[in-house]
């Protein structure tokens, strides 16, 4: 829903880093104009009252304000409207209705078949494995062919793309004789390289009014209802993330975490051409709670910090040869030291900008209430009020070791069935300690990392492009390395994970898979 391209200098990197000079910013570019007329991309539409002391504190720490995060003239760092996929009517458009509405499907049903509740269970190939002639579908007890007259393409995304390609008999031999499935092809690179943004919430305390939480107020709900239902506008019709601030944390002065628009070096931090400018963090304005349980009786502000350019990679295995069976995922959550270095620095960064906010003449307190240095007792027994969250969030239960330690004055926070205050700011709980980046330490920001910390749910990378067939999976026409007419169009082809929300970067891509293919057949035709 969220339509951010990434900065041109993260496309140029996938030409000059990877040698991939077909995906540069000139050559994709062209794509996303293409596919923009075709999506509705709005921006957000009612502005809560917060928004504009929200620009004006990130102003006053060297972040421009910009117009557009997709815009010709957006700089590598700032604050910027978030664009968002919604129609007329204020409602979601995905690539499902923006690309086969019914008068579509309609017009194309005799040359278009889908298949839905089916599993792809394998690819089917000639007989020394060189070239795809179809897929192998499973619909419960039955399976059934579908043969392929030109090309299969996959699109089965970043885990179940790898999947479906090792089942065949696509990946690390050694992995796939483990299992019993017989090797194809030897593709050490499918399913490693998985990368994923990942982020934390830092929370401040506002007014309900100047929150989404004042949709918990039943009168101020059915209002909105009423304006999403009859006008298409409203609470209801908008993106929960109007702004986001993208920045590159080498580019904050050590001692201010001020952003300096020329680094020491004396070159230019804000050309968004350039690779070296590639922000590698983006903190999502998100005006209402994003922790992972409900805090009843308070009205929250996240900003939302966000690693895009992350180092720790994973990667993906089969647990069995059934394809209906879950895959074995290892997920890189932080593993790379010079990921934990940027999130420190994102943190600090976030709390910074906490403070500037309470700083630009907004007329209510705003204080922070769960961020590093934060009484974790208290946040531990809001995550345990939620049974089997820990095992949900991190696969295993909270060790007995880690008990929470007593709260005081907890008591006093409002609770599920009282009623809930206008305006809230009952912190006791770590009253005796101000939340402050000047003076928190390392370890504190561990252990709130390491409680809140969760995945973006941008996966990428599994199936990645590469000229070198043993780095890769695809090459620059998104063909499989070795294997005719068999190419890949989703998350898992990008070489590096873009700085961007993913949506836009995998229709992009599809886009271009579509390009590639009908200019290979009409230049087959023309033989």
């Amino acid at each position: 829903m969220l339509w951010t391209r990434g900065v041109a200098g993260g496309y140029n990197a996938w030409s000059e880093e990877y040698g991939l000079d077909g995906w540069s910013w000139e050559k994709v570019e062209p794509a996303f104009r293409s596919i923009e007329g075709i999506v509705d991309i709005r921006k957000p539409g009612l502005e809560l009252e917060c928004i504009p002391f929200v620009e004006e504190a990130a102003k006053r720490v060297g972040l421009p304000v910009g117009d557009g995060v997709n815009a010709a003239e957006a700089k590598a760092q700032g604050i910027m409207p978030l664009e968002q996929t919604l129609d007329g009517r204020g409602q979601r458009l995905s690539a499902y209705k923006a690309w086969l509405p019914r008068e579509v499907a309609r017009e194309r049903r005799k040359r278009l078949i889908i298949c839905p509740g089916v599993v792809a269970s394998r690819l089917l190939f000639n007989k020394d494995g060189t070239r795809a002639i179809g897929v192998r579908i499973q619909s419960g007890d039955h399976e059934h062919t579908v043969h392929a007259r030109r090309e299969v393409i996959l699109c089965a995304g970043t885990i179940g793309t790898p999947q479906l390609l090792m089942l065949s008999g696509i990946g690390p031999p050694e992995q796939l004789e483990s299992i019993g499935v017989p090797v194809i092809r030897n593709h050490p690179a499918v399913g490693q390289g998985l990368s994923d943004h990942v982020n934390l919430p830092i929370i401040m305390e506002l007014p309900r009014k100047h929150t989404i939480h004042c949709l918990e107020n039943a009168l101020v709900f059915l209002w909105h209802l009423l304006l999403y239902l009859f006008l298409g506008k409203g609470l209801l019709a908008s993106g929960s993330t109007p702004r986001s601030i993208f920045v590159r944390t080498s580019a904050l002065d050590e001692d201010t975490l001020t952003v300096r628009t020329r680094d020491p070096s004396d070159q230019d931090t804000m050309d968004a051409s350039l690779g070296r400018n590639i922000p590698d963090v983006e903190i999502i304005i998100i005006p209402i709670s994003c922790l992972a349980v409900n805090v009843p009786g308070r009205a929250f502000f996240t900003w939302y910090t966000t690693l895009v350019q992350p180092h720790s990679k994973g990667h993906i295995e089969l647990a069995s040869a059934d394809p209906l069976a879950d895959v074995k995922i290892f997920y890189p959550m932080m593993t790379d030291e010079r990921d934990r270095a940027t999130m420190k620095k994102a943190v600090r960064f976030s709390m910074r900008l906490a403070e500037e906010f309470g700083k630009t003449g907004y007329p209510y307190e705003a204080p922070l209430a769960f961020a590093p240095g934060m009484d974790l007792g208290y946040l531990d027994s809001i995550y345990e009020s939620k049974p089997g969250l820990w095992q949900r969030l991190w696969g295993k239960e909270k060790p007995a070791d880690e008990e929470p330690v007593p709260v005081p004055g907890k008591d006093l926070l409002p609770g599920a069935g009282q009623p809930s205050p206008a305006f809230s700011t009952q912190i006791t709980h770590q009253d005796s300690k101000k939340l402050d980046w000047r003076t928190v330490t390392d370890q504190e920001i561990d252990a709130y990392v390491s409680r809140v910390c969760v995945s973006s749910l941008h996966v990428s990378c599994t199936c990645r492009m590469s000229n070198n067939p043993r780095e890769g999976v695809v090459d620059q026409k998104l063909k499989v390395h070795g294997v005719e007419n068999l190419r890949i169009a989703d998350a898992s082809v990008f070489p590096k994970i873009p700085s961007a929300h993913t949506m836009a970067p995998v229709v992009m891509v599809a886009e271009r898979c579509a390009e590639f293919v009908k200019a290979e057949w009409e230049e087959r035709k023309d033989r």
